[in-house]
């Protein structure tokens, strides 16, 4: 389903939610139980003509095909349930305890019974700017739910006790006693689907077949039926976390949400970066770094300006999360709490750098420790990525000035003011890269990446001359499209023009599905399909040769190219792979795809070529349309055996 089928369905459906909502919700729960129904259709499918050939080979004696039937139906039976009974990874966080954090627990018990949540079986810090409830089911789609809390140090570090009391009770609302049996079992279910399927193509095995190709075509139209239901929920959370906080207070929350996730993207995020230039290794506390910007006093017209930044975005369908102005103008209609304290003056509110975080105040004397272990975690995880940027970062130095005493002298092609423009903004920042970006554009206006790279840095400044700088790039260059549409719509989006904005989106996804396509007709390769000799050097195909007859697993193999639509300027290789099995291997799908990942991994092939392992029952197909086609053998069975 592409993403205009998909708004065009969920208009529709919120349509008739208004007007019909009882049969709204009964087709909701329809469309959800189709998904376990085809399941155990096709487990029943099995087991019931197995049950009916038991019965027949019983009444009248045995049949050697009813027993071979008998036995496929078994294995196939075996395969739904190994493929359908997928094990859910458990979120990972550091773990805090009732002792260790009683305030915490004592703020989670008091949102359980005021919200009607089930309880929590872990509650875990995590590395994220977000809180978040997350249910694992131990029984796949069936439940029996292991419920997790997760809790963001860097939100509890930027946040108030109040502000973070906030984001949790709206959490809260989400598994709790308002949403109803109903719409709680439609929450999990969107969940449990949606990393079904992701389980399953991580997994990608070839048993998984049978649910990936239904769930592929069933999840999106699940996902559009239970959209509206999904957004009212993200109301209705607000509502009842209002309830309990006053809505001022759940206003302050949801705009400082949005400023403290700006204020990392301008000043956090980019600091840190920086310091791999001159670091090797990561900082041993990214958290103190980031208790250090937060400290600092933001400008107010900073904060202004990205409050109204935020407040020109418009609700749209690729998430069930409202904007913020539709957010703060329905928690506007709901009358404030007896008695509640004046709202401050400043709106949003961000921390002052003396008031107490909500970490300290909820973690307590636990907060350092819990802080600790989520730096020692993430220096681990980022150690290598950080020294390879280091190593980069200092080979871009070295670089950039050979570039600029060349540049002093005889001077630089295009090519060459591309990496020193490239290289600066890596190194220096994107005012040290414009000025060189225009230079090159000067001799060369119709470089996309150029005009690409000035369109972002101008947009970044706020200059609307960087549109001009985009649509230059997308005319030019086909692969500048998406990225080109993406800045523009971000941008035009945030000054309010939300028309244009959906045109580039619409642009955008118009090519994505061009090259979805292609990437389809790419990689479904079969012998039916029109192919014609690759037409590459006799050093490439030696070269390859070579490789393969190093492979023992590799019994024969043939390369040619096969005829594409779209684009047809771009060659399709296909490198179709024999392989050496013994006649008696039954389970050669999983052997298949592991030869398969070995060959992309080691073979050093032309771009745009993808690899085939035929299996068995194919095999003599395969080698029958190849042979016909001239210079398409690149390692023949008796090479292999000399």
């Amino acid at each position: 389903m592409s993403e205009k089928q998909f708004e065009q369905l969920v208009r529709r459906l919120e349509t008739y939610a208004q007007t019909h909502p009882t049969r709204y919700k009964l087709k909701v729960a329809l469309v959800a139980a189709l998904g376990y129904a085809y399941v155990l259709a096709v487990l029943g499918l099995a087991l019931g003509v197995g049950t009916w050939l038991i019965l027949s080979l019983k009444d009248g004696g045995t049949h050697l095909s009813s027993v071979k039937l008998l036995f496929g139906l078994g294995v196939l039976a075996a395969i739904i349930l190994r493929a359908f009974w997928v094990r859910f990874t458990p979120p990972a966080g550091y773990e805090v305890y009732r002792e260790d954090a009683p305030r915490l627990f004592l703020l989670i018990d008091k949102l359980t019974t005021a919200l009607g949540t089930p309880p929590f079986h872990h509650v875990l810090i995590v590395n994220d700017l977000n809180a978040a409830v997350a249910q694992r089911p131990r029984l796949s789609i069936f439940g029996w739910y292991q419920n997790y809390l997760l809790l963001g140090l860097p939100l509890m570090l930027a946040m108030t006790p109040a502000q973070f009391r906030a984001v949790l009770a709206h959490e809260f609302g989400h598994l709790g006693h308002s949403h109803g049996r109903f719409s709680g079992w439609i929450y999990r279910t969107r969940m449990v689907w949606s990393r079904l399927l992701e389980e399953l193509r991580a997994h990608d095995h070839w048993r998984s077949v049978l649910f990936t190709k239904f769930l592929d075509r069933y999840a999106p139209f699940f996902n559009a039926y239970s959209f509206v239901l999904a957004r009212a929920q993200e109301y209705e959370a607000d509502r009842q976390a209002a309830r309990l906080v006053g809505p001022h207070a759940m206003k302050d929350a949801l705009a400082s949400l949005q400023i403290i996730a700006r204020l990392m993207d301008e000043l956090y995020w980019p600091a840190l970066n920086r310091r791999t230039i001159t670091n090797p290794a990561p900082p041993a506390s990214h958290l103190d770094e980031l208790i250090t910007v937060l400290q600092q006093v933001t400008p107010q017209d900073s904060i202004q300006k990205w409050m109204h930044d935020a407040m020109q975005q418009t609700t749209t369908y690729a998430d069930t999360h409202p904007a913020l102005a539709d957010r703060l103008a329905a928690l506007d209609q709901l009358p404030e709490k007896p008695n509640a304290p004046e709202p401050p003056a400043d709106f949003p509110h961000l921390r002052d750098p003396h008031e107490t975080t909500a970490a300290n105040y909820y973690l307590d004397a636990h907060a350092t420790a819990t802080r600790e272990a989520l730096d020692r975690s993430w220096a681990e995880s980022v150690a290598d990525e950080w020294h390879h940027k280091h190593e980069e970062m200092a080979a871009a130095r070295a670089r950039c000035q050979a570039l600029s005493d060349k540049s002093a002298t005889v001077g630089l092609s295009i090519d060459e003011l591309w990496e020193y423009a490239c290289q600066m903004e890596a190194l220096e920042s994107d005012r040290a890269a414009l000025p060189l970006l225009q230079q090159l554009l000067m001799k060369a206006p119709n470089h996309a990446a150029a005009n690409l790279a000035v369109g972002r840095l101008l947009l970044a400044q706020d200059d609307q001359a960087g549109l001009q700088y985009l649509e230059k790039a997308l005319t030019t260059d086909r692969d500048a499209v998406i990225p080109a549409c993406q800045l523009a719509s971000s941008y035009l989006e945030r000054r309010g023009n939300h028309k244009e904005s959906m045109r580039y989106r619409v642009k955008a996804q118009r090519r994505r599905q061009q090259l979805l396509e292609a990437e389809s007709e790419r990689r479904a390769i079969k012998p039916g399909d029109p192919f014609e000799p690759h037409g590459l050097s006799a050093d490439i195909v030696e070269g390859l040769a070579g490789q393969l007859a190093s492979k023992p697993e590799v019994q024969a193999a043939y390369l040619v190219r096969k005829k594409v639509q779209t684009p047809t300027a771009v060659p399709c290789y296909a490198l179709i792979v024999i392989p050496q099995r013994a006649w008696y291997e039954l389970d050669t799908e999983s052997s298949n795809q592991a030869l398969q990942e070995k060959l992309t991994a080691t073979l050093n092939l032309p771009e745009e070529t993808y690899i085939l392992v035929a299996d068995q029952l194919m095999k003599h197909r395969w080698v029958n349309t190849l042979k016909a086609i001239p210079q398409s053998a690149v390692l023949s069975a008796h090479t292999t055996a000399s």
